[in-house]
């Protein structure tokens, strides 16, 4: 294949713009705790320009057919004139139309914006000092390797108290404390924050920042890497961490694929050759002509990093690329995996540029199998250990009608969504099936007494918006001691 005919495969599943935009809106509806890295999202479009080649093309009366519709409308359409340019959005949303209506969920039409939104959530790498802090209490909780806030000296438990000459105390409600440290690469920033009591200022200099994954020795044997997302740099970041295990001589290691929608194909190929061997197959691909590839590691002079043990975190949002790399793991190295049933996409998605108004096309070319010749779409990977965390991990948020209030004795759903977060919390250990009975109206007056609501066996939408709120901040806060998945990794990789 000639240098110029090049193009980069993406392997994933991710969100779309307009999926992330609906969500936005319904979340703005909801009171929550948030962890938020401190960053700028500055990356840009990386891959080259790829023009569509030539293909076999309608007929002639078929396009004849949408041109008489489309100019119909162009010229007669009242509510065009609610659109800011009907003839190139009307070209947009059929393309869409016809794309969405075929069936496969992974193939889409994405304007340059859109492919470069799509990007940045993939790579996940960004410009800023390196920090994962609890939005509400301004507590560090993550430190990434490497990174400008790591060479300064913060740590995890540093309590953030002030930003350069501003203190965190005197901002507004309506001011987040990321847009005072965001900047572009190589500017200062003060940063003040109380350890143990003792107040401390570090001087960081902001720059790239490799959000991909992160770990932590667990005990003396035991290491816990998290990989969020198959961005390009993955190989990089994971052996940051890889190295540190080794010199603390790590004997098992848990995998955290969990919520990992995948990324890209390069990706799987770059993160094998750091725990595979030369010849190891990693996984097969099956194209549209019938061609298959065997994809199998190459000598590469890296270094691979051994274990006895290794345990893979999944559960349902584990897709694509993180699917891909925790059956190579089990069919090549014996991992047990550990968690829920993963989502299931064992299809292969490439984008190519359109050169004239640049838009993209992302769509399905191939499916993939594993080592053994296992596919996994629309079925997902079966765990060797099956655990779920709390029921209310999987019940949906329910949202009342305006002025709406369940009392005792009704049954609905927003009764069960209550009851289910008062069982997480503590407060309530009885039925979850949506019955509001007296023992749910105990809890919830419990509750609101030391959530300083008001004192009243009512559930509307303040009273769901505080139980979500506050089994975020519980589990947030006190992750590992309700994270059974977790704990289930940890008792398996110690056997």
């Amino acid at each position: 294949m000639m240098e110029k005919d090049k193009i980069k495969i993406k392997l994933e599943r991710h969100k779309w713009p307009d999926e992330i935009e609906k969500e936005k809106k319904k979340k703005k509806k909801l009171l929550v705790t948030v962890l938020t890295i401190i960053v700028i999202f500055s990356i840009g479009w990386t891959t080259g320009a790829i023009f569509y080649k030539e293909s076999p093309s309608a007929t002639s009366g078929e396009l004849a057919r949408f041109e008489r519709v489309y100019n119909r409308l162009l010229d007669n359409w009242y509510f065009k004139n609610d659109m800011d340019d009907p003839a190139s959005e009307m070209i947009e949303n059929a393309i869409k139309g016809m794309i969405e209506r075929n069936g496969d969920d992974h193939t889409s039409y994405m304007t340059l914006e859109e492919s470069q939104m799509f990007t940045e959530s993939i790579d996940m790498s960004f410009v800023g000092i390196g920090v994962q802090y609890f939005a509400d209490e301004n507590l560090i909780t993550r430190v990434f390797k490497d990174s400008p806030a790591e060479k300064a000296g913060l740590l995890p438990g540093d309590i953030m108290v002030g930003i350069d000459d501003i203190l965190i105390d005197d901002l507004d409600e309506d001011q987040d404390i990321k847009d005072y440290i965001l900047g572009e690469r190589g500017t200062h920033v003060s940063i003040i924050v109380n350890r143990l009591g003792e107040e401390l200022t570090f001087d960081v200099v902001r720059d790239s920042i490799n959000a991909l994954t992160w770990g932590e020795m667990v005990d003396d044997q035991t290491a816990y890497l998290e990989i969020a997302s198959f961005g390009s740099s993955l190989r990089q970041a994971t052996e940051l961490y890889l190295r540190e295990f080794k010199a603390n001589k790590a004997k098992n290691l848990i995998i955290d694929f969990r919520d990992n929608g995948g990324g890209y194909l390069d990706a799987i190929n770059e993160l094998s050759k750091l725990f595979f061997k030369e010849g190891t197959t990693i996984y097969f691909e099956k194209f549209t002509d019938g061609k298959e590839i065997e994809y199998v590691l190459e000598k590469n002079g890296s270094e691979i990093y051994e274990f006895d043990n290794i345990v893979v975190l999944v559960n349902e949002n584990t897709a694509s690329a993180s699917e891909v790399f925790a059956l190579a793991l089990r069919e090549n190295l014996g991992a047990t995996i550990v968690g829920n049933t993963t989502f299931g996409k064992g299809t292969v998605q490439t984008q190519v540029q359109d050169g004239v108004d640049n838009s993209f096309l992302k769509y399905t070319f191939a499916k993939w199998y594993s080592p053994k010749m296992e596919n996994i779409h629309k079925e997902g990977i079966k765990p060797d250990e099956l655990v779920k965390l709390s029921d209310i991990f999987y019940t949906k948020y329910v949202v009342l009608d305006e002025g709406e209030a369940i009392n005792y004795d009704q049954v609905h759903d927003g009764v069960s969504y209550v009851q289910k977060g008062l069982n997480f919390l503590g407060y309530h250990k009885g039925r979850t099936d949506g019955y509001y009975d007296k023992n749910t109206e105990k809890a919830l007056l419990e509750f609101k007494d030391k959530s300083g609501l008001a004192h009243d066996s009512k559930i509307d939408q303040e009273t769901i918006k505080s139980v979500y709120s506050a089994v975020i901040k519980e589990w947030s806060h006190n992750r590992k001691d309700h994270d059974v998945q977790y704990h289930k990794a940890l008792e398996v990789v110690s056997q």
